[in-house]
């Protein structure tokens, strides 16, 4: 006869067990109901959407879609709805409750939250207030998505590894923002990043995204840097898939630093087939490359990127 499983080990296959599967066996038995909340749960990712029409929770592969007397579940191609008689308030904190709230540690890999058309999403009014998240990837496009995710983000999660958000004035200032160790910025309709922006940033990499009229100093950047011989220890990437944009943007940095453009023949990348590549010394010590790359399996798959290097480690 088998010996049964010690605490330890049952606490081990519980946290380590996805989360919509552990739900879905907790609630038929009742002995590990007692011990559930005290054993960390572990989220893939974690979605909380809202429109005009919806209100929508995705917990890992577990989308329900919350109308106003409906509930509809989608899991892995599977779909069924549910009729609610009591409010949505009310449905959505006792599912919220049942699947995360009174946990003794909430471990997130992605947070994302999104409202559309100015709507004021429902969902992170319903959250407890003394909720607490550990996350990697925070995605909150507007200042009022990225202010209530904030607030559910237990300290000792930062720095964040990623975070996705649109510029603000208040972005460039803001610590999570700047100590994350990716920053992607979605700059929609923001019409210029300026240099001052560019030098509060200290990440690893930034990447920008979805160009239209926008903007975005990296040419003054660069310059700013040779002028001053400071090393620039940050990976800029702009990225879009407007490839007359790339065009335009390449033409200025060859009129700006066409004496540098160099051949790259060390850097592995898939460059643009004719595009030039730029070699742009900074000091002694430092030099930048610029080059520009196709990425098919990217929605926005044409890029350019602004990398610094060591001239005396070549990398």
């Amino acid at each position: 006869m088998p010996f049964p499983l010690s605490y330890p080990g049952l606490q081990c296959i519980l946290e380590h067990l996805e989360a919509v599967k552990r739900a879905h066996i907790i609630g038929r038995a009742p002995s590990l109901q007692k011990i559930d909340k005290l054993i960390p749960l572990r989220l893939g990712n974690l979605t909380m959407d809202s429109d005009w029409f919806n209100n929508k929770l995705t917990i890992n592969k577990l989308s329900i879609k919350c109308k106003k007397d409906e509930l509809k579940f989608e899991r892995n191609g599977k779909k069924f709805s549910r009729q609610i008689s009591v409010s949505l308030e009310v449905k959505m904190k006792k599912l919220i409750n049942y699947y995360i709230s009174g946990r003794s540690k909430i471990l997130v890999d992605k947070f994302q939250l999104s409202s559309k058309f100015h709507v004021h999403s429902l969902l992170p009014d319903l959250l407890p207030a003394n909720l607490k998240f550990r996350l990697n990837f925070l995605d909150a496009v507007s200042h009022e998505d990225f202010q209530a995710a904030i607030s559910f983000i237990d300290t000792c999660s930062f720095p964040l590894k990623t975070v996705v958000t649109i510029p603000q004035l208040s972005t460039f200032d803001n610590q999570v923002v700047k100590l994350a160790e990716t920053l992607k910025l979605n700059l929609g309709h923001y019409p210029r990043v300026t240099v001052e922006d560019l030098k509060k940033l200290n990440n690893k990499t930034v990447v920008f995204e979805h160009f239209s009229f926008s903007r975005v100093d990296i040419i003054p950047l660069i310059k700013y840097h040779i002028e001053t011989k400071k090393d620039i220890r940050t990976t800029f990437v702009i990225s879009t898939d407007d490839k007359d944009f790339i065009n335009e943007m390449l033409s200025e940095f060859e009129q700006a630093f066409g004496e540098f453009r160099c051949d790259l023949d060390g850097v592995n990348e898939r460059f643009i087939p004719e595009s030039p590549q730029f070699s742009i010394p900074i000091n002694n010590e430092s030099r930048i490359q610029v080059y520009a790359l196709e990425v098919p399996e990217d929605r926005c798959r044409l890029k350019i990127v602004i990398r610094p290097v060591s001239e005396v480690l070549g990398s």
